[in-house]
């Protein structure tokens, strides 16, 4: 439906170690930019002023969208934007004396791809809903799968991944609401953001549980004996 890659960026929440991971590369990648460009200017400056740069006005901007991704409205979204754009100049202006509205203009071409960004991720979202509907994969207002085609099931923010045969589908609702819609069909939470089809369980060696399909999980503690 959507590419691995599209799906992650615009839709599913980063995880932290993805965020992480991101936030390094496009420092990095901005601060040999600042390198080469300063470089061929004539006036090269150090890596580690390139590397403050990015920090102060990339990075920001890459938590601001994650944050904003992450909420169900959008005027929550843009105001999440709004109040990334005045904190980053308000911190320009205390760590420099710059005019506070000259910052803040400076940040508006930020803004406005963020905007951009989080208009791009309603329309996927709308595009996947949309392909789901077509395929006839809808069977009730509140699932967009049958529930014999769901394998399992992870949190993803404020939506859930719903796993089967085929790629998998972004839903709007708690992990602990699909819990309650699903427990009366053989599904048990085996951790605090997955839930699994209790006769898809193959094997439970120590705290990792195998699906039949071979994908597997790690137990929550607090979880193991619900499923013993």
């Amino acid at each position: 439906m959507l590419s691995d890659s599209l799906d992650r960026i615009f839709i599913r929440p980063l995880t932290a170690a993805q965020l992480l991971l991101t936030a390094v590369t496009l420092t990095l990648a901005s601060s040999f930019y600042c390198l080469i460009y300063t470089t061929l200017a004539g006036r090269g400056e150090p890596l580690v002023d390139g590397i403050v740069w990015a920090g102060l006005n990339i990075v920001p901007w890459l938590i601001c969208f994650e944050i904003a991704k992450r909420s169900g409205s959008w005027f929550s979204q843009f105001g999440i934007v709004l109040v990334f754009a005045v904190g980053m100049s308000l911190l320009d202006h205390l760590m420099s004396g710059s005019n506070v509205m000259f910052e803040l203009t400076r940040r508006l071409p930020g803004a406005a791809v963020i905007a951009g960004m989080l208009a791009l991720s309603w329309i996927l979202r709308r595009f996947v809903s949309e392909r789901a509907a077509d395929k006839k994969l809808v069977s009730t207002d509140e699932l967009p799968l049958l529930i014999d085609q769901i394998g399992w099931v992870v949190a993803a923010g404020n939506y859930v991944e719903l796993h089967g045969s085929g790629a998998p589908i972004l839903h709007r609702m708690s992990i602990s609401a699909m819990e309650r819609l699903l427990s009366a069909h053989d599904f048990i939470r085996i951790h605090r953001s997955v839930l699994v089809r209790r006769q898809n369980i193959k094997d439970l060696t120590g705290n990792i549980l195998t699906l039949n399909n071979g994908q597997t999980f790690k137990i929550g503690n607090r979880y193991r004996l619900a499923l013993q």
